[in-house]
């Protein structure tokens, strides 16, 4: 996969992703008055997920942008590209789980075991509660269970690879 960033006719880099993963671009515009702030950037950025316990987030320069400016992206095949300028590894991260990989397996199983309990609540909730009631907490439930995998679970897995569950395998953690 590789993008080439182009201004007014001028390449700026040309981005890329051998592999598995994403390569994304994006054109952000933004004026927020009560911050006193206007900004007009262009980024480009990916997930290289071709290790299948480690995701690499790479990020090439920030681009800014003025009034007039003509944007183009270029879709290209596989070929050189300028390196990403930021480079992190998901096993780095400093909000990384538990050293000690029994506490991590502890912590796999207790969180195993409290979304087996709220989907067999969630369950009941649909055989008792009226319908509007259930829905929202299908959506509780579904946001508990989205905060536990980013705030507990990928944590843990980035930190211990070997605990990684098949089925998980080459996605973003």
């Amino acid at each position: 996969m590789r993008i080439a960033a182009t201004i007014n006719g001028t390449t700026k880099y040309i981005a890329s992703l051998q592999g598995a993963g994403y390569l994304s671009a994006h054109l952000n515009l933004s004026d927020r008055p009560k911050d006193n702030k206007t900004s007009s950037v262009l980024r480009v950025e990916g997930f290289d997920t071709n290790s299948p316990t480690e995701t690499v987030s790479v990020k090439w320069p920030e681009i800014s942008l003025r009034l007039g400016d003509v944007v183009q992206l270029q879709v290209l095949e596989d070929g050189p590209a300028d390196p990403p300028t930021v480079q992190r590894r998901s096993s780095e991260s400093p909000s990384n789980l538990f050293g000690d990989a029994d506490l991590a397996k502890e912590l796999l199983s207790l969180c195993d075991d409290f979304e087996k309990r709220l989907l067999e609540l969630m369950e009941k909730s649909g055989r008792i509660e009226p319908p509007d009631e259930h829905q929202k907490f299908k959506r509780a439930v579904g946001n508990i269970i989205v905060d536990l995998g980013e705030h507990l679970l990928s944590p843990v897995y980035r930190r211990h690879p070997d605990l990684v569950p098949e089925a998980m395998r080459g996605e973003l953690l």
